[in-house]
């Protein structure tokens, strides 16, 4: 799964790099075809901010992601039940998957809550 998420990162970034600096340099079809292309996508992560329409993922190898949402992504519950945005929120553990589009954002399909946000531990020892 990680090396799937670096590589497509990684041709993504290629891709970009290859592109001409002017609009102009690059016949009119290529341009139109390529800004419209986006790319299935997934990834995993836990939620490190939420705002309306939009979270942000940090992934274990420390990488971060900006997913767009809106209410035709599909948000699944941790036991596989039909959850909302409502469900969402900070350090919950999550996979999406949808289209990584040029500018880096991730547009989500599909939201899965993997685990639930984790609870801090009681510093005081049991006796």
């Amino acid at each position: 799964m990680l090396l799937h998420t670096i590589a497509a990162l990684a041709s993504s970034l290629l891709f970009v790099l290859q592109l001409p600096a002017t609009p102009s340099a690059c016949p009119r079809s290529a341009a139109t075809s390529s800004s419209a292309q986006d790319m299935n996508f997934t990834l995993e992560g836990r939620i490190s901010s939420l705002t309306a329409n939009k979270l942000t993922l940090s992934t274990e190898e420390n990488i971060v992601f900006h997913v767009q949402y809106d209410e035709k992504t599909e948000i699944r519950k941790k036991d596989g039940s039909p959850g909302t945005a409502k469900d969402l929120r900070v350090g919950l553990r999550v996979g999406v998957a949808g289209d990584l589009t040029e500018a880096g954002e991730v547009i989500a399909k599909r939201i899965e809550i993997q685990t639930e946000a984790t609870q801090k531990k009681s510093q005081t020892p049991l006796r």
